[in-house]
């Protein structure tokens, strides 16, 4: 099959485009499997999890405090989902990174 060489460069371009813009969203950082330590994890009802404050890694970027809610936790970390530009994030950050909040 042939490349179409007539639209070629505007293709190139949107893919550049489509890069730059996945590059440039902030990417957060979650806790090794390691860290987690032997106790197993408690899986809050998806109804009923409790909206905290973390502070969340992030790869580019200084660490920054989220609005989440609490998806599980033991006692060494804390598995937080919110949502962000793109989707639902969801990372676990240490345990001490997260307080309750008041809605």
């Amino acid at each position: 099959m042939t490349k179409n060489r007539r639209y070629e460069g505007y293709y190139d371009d949107l893919n550049d485009q489509k890069i730059a813009i996945a590059a440039a969203e902030l990417t957060p950082t979650t806790l090794p499997l390691r860290a987690y330590g032997p106790e197993p994890i408690v899986w809050a009802p998806r109804t009923a999890m409790p909206t905290v404050w973390a502070w969340v890694s992030w790869r580019n970027a200084p660490a920054s405090k989220v609005a989440a809610t609490a998806a599980g936790w033991n006692d060494r970390i804390v598995v937080i989902e919110w949502e962000q530009t793109g989707g639902r994030r969801s990372v676990a950050v240490w345990r001490n990174a997260v307080t309750r909040r008041v809605t």
